[in-house]
């Protein structure tokens, strides 16, 4: 039961830095989806169903304080979190710095696209939607690249207090007895 306040106070302190804080910023860092960033972080690190509740936590947040259409975020965040993490186990093997800053770059365009996919979506079915925020060098330039930094520090941060992630060899006896 603490476990799951605790989630969900985290997810809801980290849709307030987002909304609050990172858009004021000048336009490279206000590129910036620091959500989606610790929810791939959680998903590739910790484990794919802890990254599921907090794409689902912080996308119903984010709905909160989001001008698309309802759904939209929410959508794009958990779709991106499977899709990379059917990436992630089909072609990559390790929970390396390299795999998860590509695995970065590859899920910000598919979030993007995504969004962009339901917003469509939404326009065909009689919607009215402004595509005037859309900013295609913003979203498909700034934000992989800002992401992709975020996630090699976060990455960092969490190799020099964890011991999770560091390089230890375990060698068997039996791979090596040699009878």
């Amino acid at each position: 039961m603490i476990s799951v306040i605790a989630t969900i106070a985290f997810s809801y302190l980290l849709v307030l830095i987002q909304v609050s804080f990172l858009t004021t910023w000048p336009v490279p860092i206000s590129s910036l989806n620091l959500v989606f960033c610790i929810v791939l972080f959680i998903s590739v690190i910790i484990g794919y169903k802890n990254g599921l509740v907090w794409a689902f936590c912080t996308g119903l947040f984010l709905e909160l304080y989001s001008a698309l259409p309802y759904g939209a975020t929410l959508f794009g965040l958990v779709f991106s979190i499977i899709l990379i993490n059917l990436l992630y186990e089909n072609f990559f093997t390790n929970r390396s710095l390299y795999s998860l800053a590509i695995l970065g770059f590859i899920g910000t365009i598919i979030y993007n696209l995504l969004l962009l996919l339901f917003i469509s979506l939404f326009s065909v079915f009689g919607f009215s939607f402004s595509f005037a925020f859309y900013d295609i060098k913003l979203l498909y330039l700034w934000q992989p690249l800002m992401n992709v930094l975020i996630l090699w520090t976060i990455f960092l941060i969490f190799f020099a207090t964890s011991g999770r992630l560091k390089s230890y060899f375990h060698f068997s006896p039996q791979f090596y007895d040699k009878r």
